[in-house]
């Protein structure tokens, strides 16, 4: 799941990854931030109801996705996907980049 979310202050839109554990994304200005995890967020700022009006959550996957299309298309990866997915880190990596500029496309 991804939370896409804008600073009170900066107005900086951040995208944060609940894939990517224990990772706290920080605005700009680093006065908000947000740690989003499987089963629950944290966040890190003094503007929580400003910050609770902008947040805008997409319940997808981006990465699983994209690993099943580079597997598809022939990339040499990995990849056994059951309950888990299991990947070689140089192709995880490769694949986060992806992720990121798809990610970027959402703000």
């Amino acid at each position: 799941m991804y939370l896409k979310w804008q600073c009170p202050l900066c107005k900086d839109i951040v995208i944060s990854n609940s894939f990517r554990h224990h990772q706290m994304d920080f605005c700009k200005c680093e006065e908000t931030g947000v740690d989003l995890e499987e089963y629950g967020c944290r966040y890190s700022t003094n503007f929580f109801n400003e910050l609770k009006k902008t947040l805008k959550e997409y319940d997808y996957n981006f990465f699983e996705e994209i690993t099943i299309c580079m597997k598809e298309q022939g990339y040499d990866i990995d990849i056994k996907i059951s309950d888990r997915l299991y990947i070689k880190l140089s192709d995880v990596m490769k694949i986060r980049e992806f992720e990121d500029e798809m990610l970027e496309g959402l703000k």
